[in-house]
């Protein structure tokens, strides 16, 4: 999986709606408010009214995810596991955490 799919399989993951989850060139999208999803002819971009980049990458995202799916983290081997969720080994924290969530909702 591409860093952007897991970062919409993950927002799905957690409970966003699909229709609230858009991937926009290399990012993942997730709306937070009341939002049109338009593309504008000219531009080819979407006009939001309000979303926020979503992206596992990102410790301000990840970490609240891991704090609710009480996840144990090794950072040196990258492992991450928990009560009642698969674990996973990966090239970093984040990713490791994302596919253990993931792969406890599938």
């Amino acid at each position: 999986m591409t860093d952007l799919e897991i970062s919409k399989a993950l927002a799905l993951a957690i409970g966003w709606p699909e229709d609230q989850v858009r991937t926009i060139g290399i990012e993942c999208y997730v709306v937070t408010g009341s939002a049109i999803d338009r593309f504008k002819p000219k531009e080819g971009w979407p006009w939001w009214v309000k979303g926020r980049v979503f992206d596992y990458r990102d410790w301000a995202v990840i970490g609240p995810i891991a704090k609710k799916y009480k996840l144990t983290v090794n950072f040196k081997n990258s492992v991450a596991w928990g009560d009642g969720v698969r674990g996973a080994i990966s090239d970093t924290p984040q990713k490791a955490i994302a596919l253990a969530v993931i792969g406890s909702v599938k």
